[in-house]
């Protein structure tokens, strides 16, 4: 609309006509719009200017609003978000997407000694072709009973191998620094065995028999490990007569379950043997062993006892005293010897010296009677 602008004719006008006159600036000629809002400002009747063509109503009255007040449109809808999707996963069942990870640190290698055991598994194959011929006729023929008699007998040999073997290598002084490790992995194998034992597999009873040989096996040849273990973690040779004993009393199970005759079957016998690490009970030292920890042996000086640090393993002070060439002879003797000397203070061994004075008086009878002792 195209109207020159004329005062008297918005003069006559109500405030509600002008305010739509200039609220509406795209009806209007735009120096009728201008004096209009003269027109208003001289009755001091406050005027907004329209809205900017194609703004939508809600943005018009969010930009009105004041500027502390703008955050709560945002806020509340962030929050109807949240609560819909919160809604969602738990009705869903479905789990939010993980945070992206973190890149793993780079592997560190570390240098690890290792002490493999054999898997011998050739031996383990030609024991078992071996166990079904020892079952009564009727109980072979059990195709599906023997499957599964086979199956724990695997176990069985698998653990009672690396046993045997363990046990061997510990007699033959070649025990391995790592023992007690691999004592932990063939106990693990025979918890494989004693684990699955615990079930009814609805064996023939020649089977069932034959289990229960490998059940109380298990159980010897576990206390067998585990002795062993201890006597190293003692610092004292892994075998002693009573593992001994346990290992002869398994090797005989072993007979029964691989069919040998009766006649022919080694028994165990209990009996004294002395068991070394290639070091003899006595022997003679040109000086002083050198002091470990947690090694305390007992110090004799021409008859006179005196222990060793409790801590350090040091020498006493009377022996440090020593002069190097007033000493005739030293004698180490290992735990047993000792004890049999000097009573338990000797438990870790005993160091005796032999001055040259007393020696001289003794003309070397000393050295001849210890020994004689042993």
């Amino acid at each position: 609309m195209s109207v020159p602008p004329d005062n008297d004719f918005l003069t006559a006008k109500s405030d509600a006509e002008l305010l739509f006159l200039v609220q509406n600036p795209t009806y209007y000629h735009p120096d009728l719009v201008q004096t209009a809002r003269r027109e208003l400002q001289r009755r001091s009747v406050p005027w907004a200017a329209a809205p900017a063509a194609g703004t939508p109503p809600d943005l018009v009255a969010f930009a009105e609003e004041p500027p502390e007040r703008r955050w709560l449109v945002p806020a509340l809808g962030g929050g109807l978000v949240a609560l819909a999707l919160g809604v969602f996963f738990l009705r869903t069942g479905a789990t939010p997407p993980p945070a992206p990870a973190r890149p793993a640190p780079p592997a560190a290698l570390v240098a690890v000694e290792t002490h493999l055991l054999p898997s011998f598994e050739g031996l383990t194959a030609s024991q078992l072709r071996k166990m079904p011929a020892a079952l009564p006729p009727g109980e072979q023929a059990d195709t599906t009973a023997r499957r599964k008699y086979l199956l724990l007998a695997r176990r069985y040999w698998e653990a009672e191998n690396q046993s045997a073997y363990l046990y061997e290598q510990a007699l033959l002084g070649k025990a391995s620094p790592a023992l007690p490790g691999q004592v932990e992995t063939t106990l693990d194998k025979w918890h494989r065995l004693t684990s699955a034992l615990v079930y009814d597999h609805q064996l023939q009873p020649g089977m069932t028999a034959r289990l229960e040989l490998m059940e109380q096996a298990a159980a010897v040849r576990i206390q067998n490990l585990q002795g062993m273990s201890e006597q190293v973690g003692y610092g004292n040779f892994p075998l002693n007569d009573d593992l001994v004993f346990l290992n002869d009393s398994v090797q005989y199970l072993r007979q029964v379950l691989l069919g040998v005759p009766v006649a022919r079957r080694q028994r165990p016998v209990r009996g004294h043997r002395t068991f070394t690490d290639g070091t003899p009970e006595v022997r003679e030292l040109p000086q002083l062993p050198e002091a470990r920890p947690q090694h305390n042996p007992l110090y004799v000086i021409d008859g006179h006892p005196f222990p060793s640090d409790a801590s350090t393993g040091e020498a006493p002070a009377a022996v440090r005293r020593l002069s190097p060439d007033s000493i005739a002879n030293i004698v180490v003797l290992k735990e047993k010897a000792a004890v049999g000397l000097y009573g338990p203070r000797a438990h870790d061994g005993a160091v005796v010296i032999v001055t040259r004075h007393p020696a001289q008086a003794v003309k070397g009878g000393w050295k001849t009677k210890t020994i004689r002792i042993f």
